[in-house]
């Protein structure tokens, strides 16, 4: 699985880097690889709105928004693309 967290290293995007690792640990997902997407350029070819932005497995799940997604919505997609590779 691969997640890309899109920003350029405000406090949401870090806030939302740390909700999608506590998910993953809480999830036992270990075959995840997380990257941070800081350059504008790459940012505007995975994204088209606001940063933050939650890239999985290459489909915008979210972006956008003074707060972050729930951590419940969060698992939702990680469990959602972990059972489709499986």
């Amino acid at each position: 699985m691969d997640i890309q967290i899109l920003g350029p290293g405000c406090a949401n995007c870090l806030k939302l880097e740390m909700l999608v690792m506590e998910t993953l640990t809480e999830l036992g997902v270990r075959e995840a690889r997380v990257e941070k997407i800081s350059t504008p350029r790459e940012m505007e070819r995975l994204m088209s709105g606001n940063p933050p932005g939650l890239v999985i497995n290459g489909q915008l799940v979210w972006s956008g928004g003074i707060t972050s997604p729930p951590k419940s919505q969060v698992a939702e997609w990680i469990r959602k693309v972990a059972a489709s590779t499986v």
